[in-house]
């Protein structure tokens, strides 16, 4: 469930923002586990259902009541007997159960208590009549008790998480949708991973066809492509005009040959250097895993989370991805003023 809403968030924003993720994911686990405790686990013997059991009780505070009478059973009395009590646990688990929703609705979403009141009634409403119906007709009776009772608890809870939403420090705010997409026209991880691709499949090509099998051949054949290309033809691979872009200097200047390198060298072509050349010689796997790992979290994975989707190793190189179309219309604004 994690992939898709991932790929969503990638796909809305153009990266994925640090706080909508961490309250997104935060909420799916949440959810996940508020359901799991609501309907596990389900009847092992459906033959046992539908012994004509009252399934839905519609009295307010019948927990009340049912305390009481469970105190006096057993010749309890006094707070102590209350709070251990099975009936007070169960409404007190009730309310807990939405305080993080009201929490997250507050602090992430800014939420008023109408708001949450609403949102924590409905959710709460609506798995009542799951329970009710038997998890929609899946199960012939229902094999859990619907209680207005829950619905009052729930409803508390995600009231008194709106509450104390304030000393809530780990829940961040979700920033508005302007401020957490990427700017228009960025280049992102994906588009760089797809010139990158295609820089390797002219790569593979020509190692098969042309060249002796030893590997230091394609990683010249890389390096050409890589750096001498786009030193040449200002910023453009094979691959980067494949997909629409071009390496410039952070200011959108024609960024120059030592640049490139500084940002191949702390790339992907460093790495398959190093895999080549370095690896085999000091034979430690340890270093190796310690070198891959670094190298795809500060050029794929970090980049994700950074609204001009750059890796370190650019930040680093002082360089940026700049698409052909708006660096055709930069050249031809520039030609303009002169």
């Amino acid at each position: 469930m994690l992939v898709p809403l991932v790929l969503l968030h990638y796909w809305r924003f153009g990266r994925v923002e640090p706080r909508r993720a961490f309250v997104l994911y935060g909420l799916l686990a949440y959810g996940l586990v508020a359901l799991a405790l609501i309907f596990l686990p389900f009847p092992a013997d459906v033959s046992k259902l539908c012994q004509g059991d009252q399934m839905l009780s519609t009295t307010p505070f019948q927990w009340v009541t049912d305390m009481r009478n469970n105190m006096a059973a057993y010749g309890r009395s006094g707070v102590g007997a209350m709070v251990r009590s099975s009936a007070f646990l169960q409404q007190m688990f009730n309310v807990a159960l939405f305080v993080p929703l009201g929490v997250v609705l507050r602090k992430a979403y800014g939420k008023g208590p109408f708001a949450v009141v609403a949102i924590g009634l409905g959710l709460s409403l609506a798995v009542e009549v799951v329970q009710y119906t038997g998890n929609l007709g899946f199960y012939p009776c229902p094999y859990r008790i619907a209680d207005v009772d829950d619905l009052i608890s729930n409803t508390a809870g995600a009231l008194l998480g709106w509450m104390i939403a304030p000393v809530a420090l780990v829940v961040p705010r979700v920033p508005d949708p302007a401020d957490s997409a990427a700017p228009f026209g960025t280049v992102t991880v994906p588009r760089r991973l797809l010139a990158l691709v295609a820089d390797a499949m002219v790569v593979l090509i020509v190692a098969k066809l042309v060249l002796p099998p030893d590997p230091r051949w394609a990683l010249g054949v890389l390096a050409a492509l890589r750096v001498v290309l786009p030193a040449a033809t200002g910023g453009i691979t094979i691959g980067g005009w494949l997909v629409g872009y071009r390496i410039r200097a952070e200011d959108g200047t024609p960024a120059n040959p030592a640049r490139i390198v500084v940002r191949e060298l702390l790339g992907v072509t460093g790495l398959l250097t190093y895999a080549t050349v370095v690896s085999p010689l000091i034979d430690m796997v340890l270093v190796d895993l310690v070198v891959i790992s670094a190298v795809a979290l500060w050029t794929f994975v970090l980049p994700v989370f950074r609204r001009d989707q750059r890796g370190w190793h650019e930040r680093v190189a002082g360089t940026r991805g700049v698409l052909l179309a708006d660096s055709r219309s930069r050249l031809s604004k520039e030609a303009l003023h002169r």
